[in-house]
C-alpha cells in the first residue's frame, strides 16, 4: 500500500489553517522538474505543450523524436510569442503551402511566364515527392538535400535542381513573411552545398562568313527582316514579336524596344515589358533600316490580299496581323539553316552572334550591353567572357601604337 507523502512533523509555512503542501511522487519517463510542459507519450514520442496568453486556457503542442527536439521547438514557440510573432501551424504542410503559396501570387508580382515557371518547378519537383507530405513547421536542411539528391539522382541536370532551389527559397521567404515559418531553411544551405547551375556552352554562326551566308539563305523568306534585326541589333525573340511599326523610325534609322510577348496559347498572348523591365532605345545600320523598308513594302501588298483579323501594327506577324506564333520562327530559322549548309541553333543564338560579332568588331561593352537590354554590364563581361582576351590584347596593342614613337 502506498503511503502518503504528507510529513505531519513539517511546519506549514502559510500557517496553521492553510493546508500544508505536498510533495507529489514525479511519475517516471514524465517530465523534469522544471521544464514542466514536457511529457513523454505511451509512443516513445515527446511533447511539448504550451499555454497560450490570452488564449483562454488554449495549448499548442509540438512534437519531437527526442526530448531535445520537443524542447527546441517549445523554446522557439515561445520566442515568437515573445517577438510578437504568430505562432507556426504544426499541421500545414509543405505541399499545402506551395499550393497556397502559389493561388495567392499577385498577378503583377512577377510576369505570367515567370509565375509559370514556379508552378512548373513545385507541381512537378516537390508536389509529387515525400517533402510535400511533411509538415512545414518541421522542413529543415536535411530534407531539403535528400530531395536535391534525389532529383539529381532520377536524371535532372544540376541547373534544373539549381532553379528548384531558387523557387523553394523563394516560397519559403514569404512563408516566414507571413508567419507560417519561424525561418528559411533554405538559406542556411551554404553555396558550397547548393546545386550548381552549369551554363551551356555558346553556340553561334560569328565564324569566318557563317553570318553572311545565313543572311543570303533568308532573302525572300517572309521572316528575313526577323532574322536582320536579330543579327545586328541582338533583340530576344519576344522583343521582336512585340515590336510595333510605331516604335519604328526609318528616316533617323532607330527604334524603341518597349515590351515583348508574353502567353504561349495565342488567345492568352499578350505585351508585356521587357526583360529587365525598362525600354531602350536602339540604333539601326543601314542593312536593317533597307531589310525593314523591304519588308514594309511586302507586308502592305499581303494586306491587299489577306483581310486582318486584327490590326495590332505588329512589325513582325501573322498573315492575318495577330501575335507571331514561335513555331513559325523556327521552321522559317531551320529551312535558312539548311540552306545555308549551317548547323541547327536555337533562335537565342542569333542574339549570341550578334553580341559576338560587336565586341570583336570593337564595340565598347558598355554600349553592348545597352543594346542588348541587360541590366547591368556585368552580365555582358560575364556572358561574352571568351571574347575578352582578344579585346583585351587589341587594348594592349593600341596602347603600344600610342606610345611607340
Amino acid at each position: 500500500m502506498e503511503q502518503s507523502t504528507e510529513r505531519p512533523d513539517i511546519p506549514n509555512p502559510e500557517g496553521p489553517d492553510k493546508p500544508k503542501p505536498v510533495a507529489t511522487r514525479r511519475r517516471p519517463g514524465r517530465r523534469d522538474p522544471g521544464d514542466g510542459a514536457i511529457f513523454q507519450r505511451a509512443d516513445g514520442r515527446w511533447v511539448a505543450r504550451l499555454r497560450v496568453p490570452g488564449g483562454a486556457g488554449a495549448s499548442r503542442y509540438f512534437y519531437g523524436k527526442t526530448k531535445a527536439i520537443a524542447k527546441a521547438r517549445l523554446t522557439e514557440a515561445q520566442r515568437s510569442i515573445e517577438d510578437g510573432r504568430p505562432l507556426v501551424d504544426q499541421r500545414v504542410t509543405v505541399g499545402a503551402y506551395l499550393e497556397q503559396w502559389l493561388s495567392g501570387l499577385p498577378t503583377g508580382s512577377a510576369k505570367p511566364a515567370t509565375i509559370a515557371y514556379y508552378k512548373r518547378y513545385v507541381r512537378f519537383h516537390v508536389l509529387t515527392s515525400d517533402l510535400a507530405k511533411k509538415p512545414l513547421a518541421r522542413l529543415d536542411v536535411a530534407d531539403l538535400r535528400s530531395l536535391y539528391a534525389a532529383k539529381l539522382a532520377s536524371g535532372l541536370s544540376s541547373t534544373t535542381v539549381h532553379h528548384l532551389h531558387a523557387v523553394i527559397h523563394l516560397a519559403l521567404n514569404s512563408a516566414v513573411e507571413d508567419g507560417k515559418l519561424s525561418r528559411n531553411v533554405a538559406s542556411l544551405i551554404g553555396r558550397s552545398n547548393r546545386p550548381k547551375a552549369t551554363r551551356k556552352e555558346m553556340v553561334t554562326i560569328a565564324e569566318g562568313d557563317q553570318a553572311r551566308r545565313f543572311l543570303a539563305a533568308a532573302k525572300g523568306e517572309r521572316l528575313e527582316a526577323l532574322f536582320v534585326l536579330a543579327l545586328t541589333t541582338g533583340l530576344r525573340q519576344g522583343e521582336l514579336r512585340a515590336l510595333r511599326w510605331k516604335d519604328v523610325d526609318l528616316d533617323r534609322g532607330v527604334l524603341a524596344v518597349r515590351g515583348s510577348v508574353m502567353g504561349t496559347a495565342r488567345a492568352t498572348m499578350t505585351i508585356g515589358t521587357p526583360k529587365n523591365g525598362k525600354a531602350r532605345s536602339v540604333e539601326l545600320g543601314s542593312i536593317a533600316v533597307q531589310a525593314l523598308r523591304e519588308h514594309r513594302a511586302r507586308q502592305l501588298e499581303e494586306r491587299k490580299v489577306v483581310p486582318l483579323r486584327g490590326d495590332l501594327g505588329l512589325v513582325f506577324c501573322n498573315e492575318w496581323g495577330e501575335y507571331l506564333p514561335t513555331n513559325t520562327i523556327v521552321l522559317a530559322l531551320r529551312r535558312a539553316l539548311s540552306r545555308a549548309g549551317l548547323p541547327v541553333i536555337r533562335f537565342h543564338d542569333l542574339r549570341h552572334t550578334a553580341a559576338t560579332l560587336m565586341l570583336r568588331q570593337g564595340v565598347h561593352p558598355k554600349m553592348a550591353s545597352e543594346m542588348l537590354g541587360h541590366s547591368t554590364i556585368a552580365i555582358t563581361l560575364d556572358l561574352y567572357s571568351h571574347i575578352t582576351p582578344t579585346m583585351q590584347r587589341q587594348a594592349a596593342d593600341a596602347i603600344d601604337r600610342a606610345l611607340s614613337s
